[in-house]
């Protein structure tokens, strides 16, 4: 539904989408909103109540279209910048209705009586186009390519970036050498699994590198306290970094998609350690030689304190974090299960703090917003260690 029908000509008469047309797999209907207007100019719009620049798509208009074509059972989405963005779990959704009915918004907006019409509104992206016909051009591509029959190939669907969550393997073809640039070995040994195994690996890398966002289940920072901890005598005290800490704690974050692990020492001397065995795995020798442990590593930030861990997730999300604070002790009252739910999907950032020594002083848990339930064994023993604990609490709150 558009006041522009003449947009759609060109994009959904070539490729894939003739070809669907042509089979019968799919059927499109441009509805002109004009023909829904009730006066000899075809009026669509009109200034805004209150004033202002611009002009606003009538809802009486929009409401006689919707009437005329939502007779059978049909989704109605506003494409619109205020919508949901598009996500390629939003087009699997959307691929297993029947009907679709797809009103572009344009100028101004809408009236606001017409978002009442409709079931769901998506825009494409944080920015602004001229109105909601390239959007719906974009969704109904992307939801096609899902009518089995469409694609020729069914496994070239599974394999396109975001379909599982991961940016596309790289691609070659022939010729096998240009200018000096050869196709990988392994694409051509004819060994499936070892190319399976490449495409793979080098998905993770590419997603990695330039998507991080794509592996964060939730929005979801990690740190780990060194101080104010207590140790065994119940002095407040500064604990050691350890390489296993590292290692292990990043090694988990980055399996359960953690944004960043943060390391948090106030003794320089903590800190250039942690740093010295961090660029260890992250120069070019370590990556060739053990690739998964360095992504691992690209998670860990190594922090002076609590406030500046804090200070740097603002500055990244533009909202101050939720702070959920960790204990062996019967402290805490938040469920996993409750947490999980509360996390899953969410836009607003948690962290969650995790202690060294003999636990988190009391003096911190003033600053948390949440404190986890302790994890709990068969009996009174409760002695895990922090790379244990970490690997538990993730898995509880962030694992399949």
């Amino acid at each position: 539904m558009t006041l522009f029908p003449e947009m759609f000509q060109g994009p959904t008469n070539e490729s894939l989408l003739k070809k669907a047309q042509q089979k019968g797999l799919l059927s499109l209907e441009v509805v002109n909103l004009r023909d829904f207007t009730s006066d000899k100019h075809k009026t669509a719009d009109d200034t805004p109540y209150g004033g202002g620049p611009g002009m606003v798509m009538k809802v009486d208009v929009v409401a006689r279209a919707l009437s005329s074509i939502v007779n059978r059972p049909s989704s109605v989405i506003l494409l619109c910048p205020t919508g949901k963005q598009l996500t390629q779990q939003k087009v699997n959704e959307l691929a297993k209705q029947e009907h679709l009915v797809l009103l572009c918004g344009h100028y101004e907006g809408v009236d606001e009586r017409v978002r009442e019409m409709v079931d769901e509104e998506i825009s494409i992206g944080d920015y602004v186009l001229t109105g909601g016909e390239i959007p719906a051009m974009v969704l109904i591509d992307a939801v096609a390519r899902h009518i089995p029959g469409v694609v020729k190939e069914s496994e070239s669907v599974k394999q396109d970036s975001y379909y599982d969550g991961l940016l596309d393997f790289p691609s070659y073809t022939r010729p096998e050498e240009f200018s000096g640039k050869k196709v990988p070995d392994v694409l051509l040994s004819g060994n499936h699994a070892e190319i399976a195994k490449w495409r793979r690996e080098q998905a993770l890398i590419k997603t990695r590198q330039r998507r991080p966002d794509l592996l964060a289940k939730a929005n979801v920072y990690l740190a780990l306290l060194h101080y104010p901890v207590y140790n065994k005598r119940q002095d407040i005290v500064s604990t050691c970094i350890t390489g296993f800490d590292l290692h292990d704690i990043a090694r988990c974050a980055c399996t359960f998609g953690i944004k960043k692990y943060y390391v948090v020492n106030p003794l320089p001397a903590q800190r250039e350690f942690a740093e010295l065995i961090r660029s260890f795995w992250m120069d070019d020798s370590s990556l060739e030689f053990n690739w998964t442990r360095a992504e691992a590593f690209k998670l860990i930030s190594i922090k002076e304190s609590l406030d500046e861990t804090i200070d740097e997730i603002i500055r990244a999300e533009g909202q101050k974090p939720t702070v959920v604070g960790t204990s062996a002790k019967a402290v805490g009252k938040t469920k996993f299960k409750d947490l999980k739910r509360e996390m899953s999907g969410a836009k607003q950032p948690y962290l969650l703090v995790i202690g060294t020594g003999w636990g988190i002083a009391d003096e911190v848990f003033e600053r948390f917003d949440l404190i986890l339930e302790p994890i709990i064994g068969k009996d009174e023993y409760n002695h895990l260690s922090v790379r244990s604990a970490n690997a538990i609490i993730l898995d509880r709150l962030l694992g399949r």
